[in-house]
């Protein structure tokens, strides 16, 4: 007990201002402290939200530059400056080239979109003659004058900020090259209302905060939620130098775009934390009377209650940091979910959600490194459907689509879990078959996949049956590379479309050749009209009773000097393609009626010319260019016979028949052209203003060894002289089928018998001898 008397009510008051004491010196530590650890928390959890910022709209940036850049080198850009290049005018086809690659524009600033905002607000072409080509929004301006058009023909790819009426306009530069040559800037103008989305997903009303985007040409204004007390705006600019220490703020660039972002957030008041300085004070007050022994225990009580009530704030401040981690992981996550959708959006197609033609070529490429390492093969089906083009056409784009779709579903569906399946573009799709055994398997699987289109498509309440033409390639034999197996598939595939579609075939070495005999004669062929290098011969047309030359065929020749000679129905075809036969037309029908109409003075010929049914396809402008070539050359419209081809009659509207009406009436002549090859039907005979049909040579050269068409010859014979026409037989070459023809009433026959097609000279020639035999014939009758 004598021990225990220094404890006394003194001592226990000492004791315990003592340990009261140091019990605030911790609590002022533990506070100070918290308070430190609550701005940094603050500081880190908005340096990650700005961060955020940054790096979701430099890959927003990055992801729409190469969606540019896979626009500029979609096909129709590239079909249409190739076009341009060969010298295609509006007039002769250019215009279609055109109106695809105007709808391939829009189709790309439609169905690029975010948060269903248009990531594109206005998608333009402009030549390197800073003129616009193709424009999205024709309706509105465009100052082609602050686009670095000279800088483009270096650089290939820039972000160009422009000023606008509405503020600054962010600008998606791209160089379209053709031949590797530039020749027009792809300018893509980005939507400034999604930039704005991007950088204030996580900001609210309440949060106090400024952001901007800065840049040499101006500001973008973001968000603004700070309170006027700390937002001073002077000139238009922002002026925190009166409260510079009340607010966070962070500078950072966006990398690979001219942006820097700038912001300003209010930070926790210190009205709300507990520690604040007049607080702090207060509590180190209490230490004084403790320390004078002036304190009852009542009062240590009320002490005791006062540290009570500072442990509970602090139990509420933790429950804020607690709150502040569950918002930063939410962002965090939003974040990702944000990266996630931009990864797929860039390596998927929109419309059906296969791998798009970027990723798919990625795909390509690593399986053959894989294939490579197994050693094993590797089928490559390039899919093109088949007049996908007339759904488009006739019922509407959103057909189109579901077609698309429906195709979709059906490959993916007939594929093995290893096959991939990519959309190229339009109407085609690839299907990568990896460890394809032999050629044999191969075979199977594209008849597999042609099978998928035997049955009909249901589209909104319509059956549709749709083909399709599959070329096809295997690593190694055709290339050891993705581009180069892709290009032969390619290959493969338009050569099953020339011989009738609806099929599949393997690449062949030999279509290189053919391809590059295309491109050449493609080449050649508009060298030759340019120069003048494309002939007209004219073969003769006779009266088979009298054998005296009544008419002359005109007929194109042309001899080119690395080709040799190329057959009209090699160039043809090929100038019906490209546009070239509103040209060849135009050639001939002026040189044949300016010679006809000279050799007038010597007997009165009627010259035939033929005419392609894609030249009826502006039956005005025809019409226009025989009245205008008959009126130059002062030929007779009588002495001028129009030949076309059966296959002109089927389908056609008002228009034609409103033509060769008009033309009937002027007094030209209509022939059909190699009779019973094509559709022949009585229907369009008595339909159309004809007077002559020709047989077709192939009738006439196997009469002496064929009965069944030495009938037929006879039955179109009586048929036509029962619809009152006359009748031309071609490629008479003996005198027995001369003397057959003639005997069932045939008025008129040409070929070898005769004379082959000559040049006009020659053709002179022939009509003056003619002439004279008839003279001297004429001086020998008895007076």
């Amino acid at each position: 007990m004598k021990h225990l008397k220094w404890f006394n009510s003194k001592t226990a008051i000492i004791i315990a201002g003592v340990l009261l004491s140091a019990y605030l010196i911790l609590i002022l530590t533990v506070t100070n402290l918290g308070q430190s650890s609550l701005r940094e928390s603050q500081n880190s959890a908005l340096n990650l939200r700005v961060t955020n910022y940054t790096e979701n709209l430099s890959f927003f940036f990055a992801a729409s530059e190469k969606n540019v850049a896979n626009l500029s080198q979609q096909r129709d850009v590239n079909t249409y400056f190739s076009n341009l290049a060969a010298g295609m005018s509006l007039r002769y086809g250019l215009s279609s080239s055109l109106f695809s690659l105007t709808q391939t524009i829009d189709q790309f600033s439609l169905s690029n979109k975010m948060d269903n905002q248009l990531i594109y607000s206005r998608v333009l072409i402009v030549g390197l003659g800073e003129s616009i080509i193709v424009d999205s929004q024709p309706e509105l301006n465009f100052d082609i004058r602050q686009l670095p058009i000279k800088q483009m023909e270096t650089l290939g790819q820039k972000i160009h900020l422009a000023s606008g009426a509405n503020g600054i306009e962010v600008q998606l530069l791209q160089t379209i090259y053709h031949q590797n040559k530039p020749v027009a800037v792809l300018v893509a103008s980005l939507n400034t209302a999604v930039i704005i989305n991007m950088l204030s997903t996580q900001e609210h009303i309440d949060s106090g905060s400024y952001l901007t985007l800065e840049s040499a040409v101006g500001d973008i204004l973001v968000w603004n939620s700070l309170p006027e007390s700390l937002l001073s705006i002077e000139q238009g600019s922002v002026n925190f130098s009166k409260a510079s220490q009340k607010t966070i703020y962070f500078k950072t660039d966006v990398l690979g775009t001219p942006f820097t972002l700038k912001s300003w957030f209010e930070p926790v008041s210190e009205e709300d934390i507990f520690t604040s300085t007049w607080f702090i004070a207060a509590i180190s007050l209490l230490a004084l009377p403790v320390f004078l022994g002036l304190i009852y225990l009542l009062r240590v009580n009320n002490k005791n209650l006062i540290l009570q009530t500072q442990v509970a704030l602090s139990s509420e401040q933790q429950q804020k940091l607690a709150k502040q981690n569950s918002l930063l992981h939410e962002e965090i996550s939003k974040r990702k979910a944000s990266e996630s959708k931009l990864a797929y959006q860039a390596t998927h197609d929109e419309l059906t959600n296969l791998a798009n033609r970027t990723h798919g070529m990625t795909q390509l490429q690593a399986a053959i490194r894989n294939a490579h390492a197994k050693n094993t093969q590797i089928l490559l089906l390039f899919i093109d459907l088949d007049n996908f083009k007339q759904i488009n056409d006739t019922i509407g784009h959103h057909a189109g689509d579901e077609l698309l779709q429906l195709t979709s579903a059906r490959l993916i569906k007939s594929v093995r879990s290893t096959d991939i399946v990519a959309r190229l573009g339009g109407d085609e799709f690839l299907v990568i078959v990896p460890d394809i055994q032999h050629q044999d398997a191969a075979t199977l699987v594209a008849s597999s996949v042609l099978s998928l289109f035997e049955q009909p498509f249901h589209i909104e309440q319509q059956e549709f049956f749709v083909s399709t033409s599959i070329g096809m390639s295997m690593y190694p034999k055709d290339g050891n590379n993705a581009a180069t197996l892709l290009k032969r598939a390619d290959t493969a595939l338009y050569r099953v479309k020339d011989m009738g579609r609806n099929g599949f075939g393997f690449y062949d070495s030999s279509m290189n050749l053919d391809v590059e005999r295309n491109l050449m004669l493609n080449m050649r062929l508009h060298q030759a009209i340019q120069q003048g290098d494309i002939e007209v011969y004219y073969q003769p047309i006779l009266d088979l009773k009298s054998r005296k030359i009544v008419a002359a065929e005109a007929l194109m020749r042309w001899f080119d000097p690395e080709l040799g000679f190329v057959s009209p129905e090699d160039f043809i075809p090929l100038a019906e393609k490209n546009g070239l036969i509103h040209k060849l037309g135009v050639m001939v029908l002026l040189e044949a009626c300016t010679q006809a109409a000279s050799w007038q003075q010597i007997s009165p010929i009627t010259v035939a010319v033929n005419f392609s049914s894609v030249q009826f396809r502006y039956c005005e402008q025809l019409q226009e260019t025989i009245v205008d070539i008959l009126l130059k050359t002062g030929l007779p419209a009588s002495q001028l016979d129009m030949e076309v081809t059966e296959s002109l009659l089927i389908d056609q509207g008002h228009s034609l028949m409103k033509m060769l009406s008009y033309l009937k009436q002027l007094g030209v002549g209509l022939s059909i052209d190699d009779f019973g090859t094509g559709y022949s039907a009585l229907s369009y005979l008595q339909k159309f203003p004809f007077s002559k049909l020709k047989i077709d040579r192939a009738f006439i050269n196997k009469m002496s060894t064929s009965s069944s068409d030495e009938s037929l010859v006879s039955a179109i014979l009586a048929m036509a002289k029962s619809l009152k026409l006359k009748v031309v037989a071609e490629g008479i070459e003996n005198e027995q089928q001369a003397s057959f023809l003639r005997e069932h009433n045939c008025e008129f026959g040409q070929g070898y018998l005769f004379s082959r097609p000559v040049p006009a000279a020659e053709f002179t020639k022939l009509l003056l001898e003619e002439q004279g035999d008839q003279e001297s014939l004429a001086l020998k009758q008895p007076a």
